[in-house]
């Protein structure tokens, strides 16, 4: 566990741009016919965003705000020039935006989501026990003979994204990451084979929480004001995981290979 490997910033746009296009050319061709029609809310939610928009003191806000993205993103870049942490710049970025008033303490605290924090808070020891008790050499091992012993790269990818997309439609994402990461580790190492492409079918496979409501924060935010019902999700959410797992299977062993 202690040689983790280490992606590079524009690592993951290897299988995020694809995944980018696909998921916007989905959405736009079968997607949309799936979700059901809801242009009343969406019509006043429109609304209220153009009020907002007309404002001055909005336009200010919007611009500070993208400025502070542009400022993180080249933050996290170039995180080794500027010797900055990840963790680091975040916290400036939210201190900026209190300080320039884009946000008020007080909506700042409430946009917080206390109960993903606490969640993935006791992940990571749970992620860390299951490393130091043997028990991911267990799921691991479990996993793999599930798999075969002849299974392949392209077996074990789809496996893999599989499991942690049950995981990330129940829990939160990131939750369902640090549970997988360790776990990842150690089929990597029973296959003697290099980590990254499994651990980036659990980032990716972590990230594909479309057929829940639950599975990510944006998902959730969206259920009252779209007027959705869980079923929605399914029908528009499941058809897309479908075709990221074939879209992860094929480029992920491609571009790190086993």
């Amino acid at each position: 566990m202690e040689n983790t490997p280490v992606f590079g910033f524009f690592e993951f746009a290897y299988i995020g741009i694809p995944l980018t296009i696909i998921g916007i050319i989905y959405m736009m061709t079968i997607g949309c016919k799936l979700i059901p029609n809801r242009e009343t809310a969406l019509e006043e939610a429109d609304t209220k965003n153009e009020e907002e928009a007309t404002s001055e003191e909005a336009t200010w806000k919007q611009m500070v705000a993208i400025g502070v993205l542009l400022a993180a993103v080249v933050f996290m870049i170039f995180e080794e020039q500027f010797g900055i942490p990840l963790h680091i710049v975040s916290v400036m970025g939210a201190m900026v935006i209190v300080l320039t008033r884009t946000m008020s303490e007080k909506k700042a605290y409430r946009s917080l989501d206390f109960s993903t924090i606490i969640l993935v808070a006791a992940m990571m020891p749970m992620a860390t026990a299951l490393a130091e008790t043997g028990a991911a050499q267990m799921i691991a091992d479990y996993v793999l003979e599930m798999a075969g012993s002849n299974a392949g790269p392209y077996v074990i990818t789809a496996l893999i994204f599989g499991v942690t997309t049950v995981l990330t439609s129940v829990m939160s994402n990131t939750a369902a990451a640090a549970l997988m990461a360790p776990i990842g580790l150690v089929i990597a190492a029973s296959m003697g084979v290099d980590p990254k492409a499994i651990l980036m079918t659990v980032c990716v496979g972590a990230s594909a929480a479309y057929a829940s409501p639950v599975g990510t924060p944006p998902n959730t935010m969206i259920y009252g004001p779209g007027n959705y019902t869980f079923l929605d999700y399914i029908k528009c959410g499941f058809p897309f995981l479908v075709i990221q797992l074939i879209v992860c299977v094929v480029i992920v062993p491609l571009i790190w290979p086993f």
